[in-house]
């Protein structure tokens, strides 16, 4: 929640700090689970939007703190590939090699979670990596993604995260992924919400099963415009 909270305000999270990294709160012998490295990861992106922001705002170009966020936001994309690469999925925009990978959701529905929250991370971090000059997808899916312009690269990555939300809340016991699917569907439904098609799958889950079958109303959807938050500010996204 410190991490969302941060993020909606686009300012640093103190969970960015190494102190607070998964691997130095567990105790000696232990290793964190996926989901906990995940975590660290999100911490992350909060203060390379609040950075990103300065930057583009200050009245004089300042050459080094520009490379201090590239270099940041460029290991941040690292990590985040070094954390897919554990796991036996695709990470591309492109649907036909997603499809002719032959890989099928993840049988544990919290890996379908993990995988919607980082598909909502890269998504918040569009315009960052834009402006630094960064690309979001790794060098052996280059090829094909770089064909494909960046508004489709939004548009599969937020349908990806709703075919997630689907398949993680097909179980009864599903509470608890519901509650953590609120942030990655908010973000899915700003990047679709001017396709009434897209926006109706999105409603559905967000209305239908997080908010009417699990009780969740913050993750009713809701219309967020410039005048709805202070700034004018989307929060993780403008």
């Amino acid at each position: 929640m410190q991490t969302l909270s941060a993020g909606h305000q686009r300012r640093h999270c103190f969970l960015d700090q190494p102190q607070w990294e998964s691997t130095r709160c567990l105790p000696e012998g232990e290793t964190p689970d996926k989901i906990d490295i995940l975590y660290d990861i999100f911490a992350q992106p909060p203060g390379i939007i609040a950075d990103y922001d300065d930057i583009r705002k200050a009245s004089v170009p300042d050459p080094v703190a520009f490379e201090v966020l590239r270099n940041r936001t460029q290991s941040l994309i690292e990590k985040l590939h070094e954390w897919y690469c554990d796991m036996p999925w695709v990470c591309t925009t492109d649907p036909v090699m997603r499809e002719s990978s032959g890989i099928p959701l993840p049988d544990d529905p919290m890996e379908c979670v993990a995988l919607a929250i980082s598909y909502a991370m890269l998504l918040c971090l569009v315009q960052p990596c834009e402006y630094l000059g960064i690309s979001l997808f790794s060098e052996n899916s280059m090829e094909k993604t770089n064909k494909i312009d960046q508004d489709s690269k939004n548009k599969f990555l937020a349908l990806e995260i709703c075919r997630l939300a689907n398949w993680a809340l097909r179980g009864q016991a599903s509470a608890s992924y519901a509650l953590l699917l609120v942030y990655p569907l908010q973000i899915a439904w700003f990047c679709v919400q001017n396709s009434e098609e897209d926006l109706r799958n999105v409603r559905v889950i967000m209305n239908s099963v997080v908010a009417d079958s699990y009780g969740f109303e913050l993750g009713r959807l809701r219309h967020w415009d410039e005048n709805s938050l202070d700034q004018g500010r989307y929060g993780f996204l403008y």
